[in-house]
Parts: structure tokens; C-alpha cells; sequence
């Protein structure tokens, strides 16, 4: 197992694909190098929508190199992502 200490938002270039990526804050959209980082059939979950309000748990699934499907799958509320200043 590896561990990488950085704000998330860029992935882990070069270490992908990946089948599945977690991210444990909200942002008002999926980071693209994220979705860029998954694989063909791999899975992206994370909070979509403002911070310290209701957000949607939103599932994005890469069915093709340039193909996604999203879908909402339950209300949660997480703090916001933020960036690194680094």
C-alpha cells in the first residue's frame, strides 16, 4: 500500500487507473484529473455541492475513455474541500 500527502484534487498522477476513488469532501463538481484517473469501469464517490450545507452523494461510474454516468445517491452534508496553497 502507498499513501500520498497532498490536497487530492489533482489524483496521483501516474499511479492510476484506479477502480475506485473516495473523496471526503465536497466540491461543487468531480475533479476532472479524478475522473481522468479512473478506469474503465471504475468508480468515483463524493459529496457534490456547497460546503457546511446539504450536499448530494454522487456516484460517477466510467463506462468508456471518454464516458461517464453520474447519479445521486443520497443526501449527506460534508465540510468543503479546500485547496492547498502550495
Amino acid at each position: 500500500m502507498s499513501v500520498k500527502l497532498g490536497d487530492g484534487y489533482d489524483g496521483w498522477p501516474g499511479c492510476g487507473p484506479f477502480d475506485a476513488i473516495v473523496v471526503t469532501a465536497a466540491l461543487g463538481q468531480p475533479p476532472p484529473p479524478l475522473i481522468e484517473q479512473l478506469k474503465v469501469g471504475g468508480r468515483l464517490v463524493m459529496p457534490v455541492g456547497p460546503g457546511y450545507t446539504t450536499q448530494q452523494l454522487t456516484v460517477v461510474e466510467k463506462i468508456a475513455p471518454d464516458k461517464t454516468t453520474t447519479r445521486a445517491v443520497a443526501l449527506v452534508r460534508f465540510v468543503p474541500f479546500t485547496r492547498s496553497q502550495h
